[in-house]
């Protein structure tokens, strides 16, 4: 009688897993911060007296912090959006090595323009952009309107990962559980012997 209980639970719960996948969403983790960006002040050699040939080199500023990735982002769905206020200027992610081609001024890495190599974002970038992230280091690096001072301002980033629940789980614990409810332990042992009969050998005297 008990396990009469037992196959009818089992039951239940197998149907409650076949329909679940489509009612219940995977699960979803939200958060972010805001940081400070620096685009670093341009150069300018002066040229010979009464002849304006003024040699300007401008320059992108990358992060000193580094934004790590830990390896279970590769287990789920994360999207990384960037967005920041300030007109003229854009915002890139770069990986965090990237940083050996350039300069490490007071706070932040000084980089020559067109030196980096971007996995997300970048010049073509306005007002924000959403990266489809994967595990591993990375920096931000800013470029924009060339000028002679440093420029500072915010950069908002916000994330969204979710984990991903293969309904072939939910569909294969079901399916177990439903070929319990209907057979039973012991229907389940006769079932396998059916399937899988054993051997018998006679040895002849």
């Amino acid at each position: 009688m008990r396990e009469m209980y037992f196959r009818w639970g089992a039951g239940i719960l197998s149907v409650m897993l076949l329909i679940l996948p489509s009612f219940l969403p995977p699960p979803v983790v939200e958060d972010g911060a805001t940081e400070n960006a620096m685009l670093p002040p341009c150069d300018v050699d002066e040229g010979l007296p009464f002849i304006e040939n003024d040699e300007v080199t401008c320059y992108w500023g990358m992060s000193q912090e580094i934004l790590p990735l830990p390896n279970i982002v590769d287990a789920a769905n994360v999207e990384i959006t960037i967005s920041w206020v300030k007109s003229g200027v854009w915002i890139g992610i770069a990986e965090a090595n990237e940083a050996n081609k350039c300069t490490l001024e007071d706070g932040y890495y000084q980089c020559n323009k067109d030196s980096i190599e971007f996995v997300a974002g970048g010049p073509l970038s306005q007002d924000s952009f959403t990266w489809d992230a994967t595990s591993g280091d990375y920096r931000f690096v800013a470029g924009g309107d060339d000028s002679q001072t440093l420029q500072e301002f915010d950069v908002e980033w916000n994330y969204e990962a979710s984990l991903e629940v293969s309904p072939f789980l939910y569909y294969t614990f079901a399916v177990l559980l439903g070929i319990y409810a209907s057979l039973g332990i012991m229907g389940i042992m006769h079932l396998i012997s059916r399937i899988v009969p054993t051997e018998k050998t006679t040895k002849d005297e």
